[in-house]
């Protein structure tokens, strides 16, 4: 939280009495000057009466500090806020290479990132079919090797045909 200080309320080099006005640029004297105004106004109609006065003035002096207080503890969080946006501005950037709300640049981070989870999809898929084709050769070396002939009745361990295993270990290649 920022600092606030008795300077953010009311300017000290700015203030100044005169004719028993004070005068200042600071939040709490801007206000100050308003309500004064406005006391003076209604207590000169009579609205206000000599006993009220000092009520009501001691009430708006303390409305007008914790308006003060909240609107200067909001503008240095405010400003706050827009030094974050602008940093979050300034990764976003580092890690699109665009600005607003385009694809990122495939040589950024997020475009890298986004080819290798591709490349990555790629590798899952045909780790998938290189388990598979390892499968279908375990099962074409034992029927070789246990009834002497590559032919059987399941088509993907038949040397030719629709599907076989020459076709099989093609598929199983990796590509792009």
């Amino acid at each position: 939280m920022p600092t606030l200080t008795n300077a953010t309320l009311t300017q000290g080099s700015g203030l100044t009495v005169t004719n028993n006005v004070v005068t200042g640029s600071g939040v709490f004297d801007d206000l100050m000057e308003a309500v004064t105004t406005h006391l003076e106004a209604q207590f000169q109609l009579g609205r206000i009466t000599g006993g009220d006065f000092a009520t009501v003035y001691l009430g708006a002096m303390q409305s007008a500090l914790q308006q003060s207080v909240a609107y200067a503890i909001g503008l240095e969080k405010t400003n706050a806020e827009v030094a974050l946006l602008t940093q979050k501005q300034t990764t976003e950037y580092g890690q699109t290479l665009v600005t607003g709300n385009t694809t990122p640049n495939a040589n950024s981070i997020m475009g890298k990132q986004a080819t290798l989870y591709g490349e990555q999809a790629k590798g899952f898929k045909w780790n998938a079919d290189q388990k598979y084709l390892k499968t279908l050769l375990d099962a074409w070396s034992i029927n070789i090797s246990t009834a002497g002939v590559a032919s059987t009745q399941v088509t993907a361990l038949n040397a030719s045909g629709t599907g076989n295993i020459n076709t099989q270990i093609t598929n199983a290649e990796p590509t792009g």
